[in-house]
């Protein structure tokens, strides 16, 4: 079947480019994107061509396959194959992944996302008015803001961005923008590692701001109804169904060095009225409610060691496992029914 080759292209591809493009873009690209551009020529992506081989699998099993008992170790490993097809959409469409960072005695009741960010309208008491995918973020483009008396316009964005000092008229510009501008900067291998930043106009007071991603102050101006309002680009935040507690926090060091060893978070689940102490390690997850939490690392800081733990919520988790049930349990009958027949066929010859 001509998708088979095409699949270990991508592969390859995919593998390839990471060393150069980084994981994240590699795998937006070869692996989640329904399209694949090869130049102007678009090519089916990996989710087209799982979907291909699903449905060929589908209409083979309903349609060519004959429903006996001597091919039921065949069949049954055909649907375990599809079940695998099926839980790889699940992972791809409703999975979930971020990290939340716990100083001690802390709550937190959300997950901030490793990859996306967020412009943010906020009052003065942090309330969030109005929340703006970064990614989507063009040139030239004004933001609706209903309700409020005032307008953005995004005059750049950059997904990764060098600061350089300004030159030339700075009128109009506010705070460190009078003094630095934004230029895009080449991605980083690690996503993580990119810093994106954007320029806002605020109409009509004709303030120009830069925004950085998560720098601690943030801009702030007072509008015409004499309120106060901030503008910040920030990591996004997921909610969680339940809240966190960080209770204490254990490293152990290899003797003679300040390398950790292990290390190991004591927090507290907190799910409406229950409440419950649990400990993650390096190699002890908490499952809670469909989300994994992992101990990911730590950080110094002068009020003390912060946690940090890697959140995960698999939609398809359980579906490589029963696929794998399946595909066994389908290699059995089929050799049970391979040695039924040889069995026949010699008692027949003899």
């Amino acid at each position: 079947m001509w998708v088979m080759p095409v699949l270990m292209a991508y592969l390859i591809a995919g593998t390839v480019a990471q060393k150069y493009i980084g994981l994240y873009d590699a795998t937006r690209i070869f692996f989640s994107s329904p399209l694949v551009w090869l130049g102007p020529l678009p090519l089916p992506g990996l989710p087209i061509l799982l979907a291909i081989i699903f449905l060929n699998l589908t209409f083979n099993l309903l349609f060519k396959s004959p429903w006996s008992l001597e091919k039921s170790g065949v069949i049954t490993i055909h649907i375990g194959v599809m079940l695998l097809l099926v839980g790889g959409l699940m992972t791809a469409l409703f999975s979930v992944e971020g990290y939340v960072t716990l100083p001690p005695g802390q709550i937190r009741a959300t997950m901030t996302d490793y990859h996306e960010r967020d412009l943010l309208v906020t009052d003065d008491q942090g309330q969030v008015l109005y929340a703006f995918a970064h990614d989507d973020l063009k040139g030239g483009e004004s933001l609706n803001l209903s309700n409020l008396p005032f307008s953005l316009k995004i005059l750049d964005a950059c997904r990764n961005c060098a600061v350089e000092k300004r030159t030339g008229d700075s009128a109009g510009f506010e705070g460190m923008a009078a003094a630095m501008r934004l230029v895009p900067d080449r991605p980083r291998a690690s996503d993580e590692e990119n810093i994106a930043g954007t320029t806002v106009y605020v109409e009509p007071a004709g303030q120009k701001y830069i925004l950085i991603e998560d720098l601690p102050k943030t801009p702030e101006f007072r509008a015409s109804d004499g309120k106060t309002y901030r503008l910040a680009l920030r990591r996004r935040e997921n909610p969680l169904p339940f809240s966190v507690t960080l209770l204490d926090f254990e490293r152990d060091l290899h003797p003679g060095t300040q390398l950790a060893r292990a290390y190991r978070s004591r927090v507290r689940i907190t799910d409406g009225k229950a409440q419950w102490e649990s400990d993650i390690s390096m190699n002890q997850p908490l499952r809670y409610r469909g989300y994994t939490l992992y101990q990911s690392s730590y950080l110094e800081t002068p009020n003390g060691d912060v946690s940090v733990l890697a959140v995960v919520r698999n939609a398809g988790r359980a579906f490589p496992y029963l696929s794998g049930i399946t595909v066994c349990v389908g290699l059995v009958l089929h050799l049970i029914m391979r040695a039924r027949k040889n069995k026949k066929t010699g008692a027949a010859n003899a």
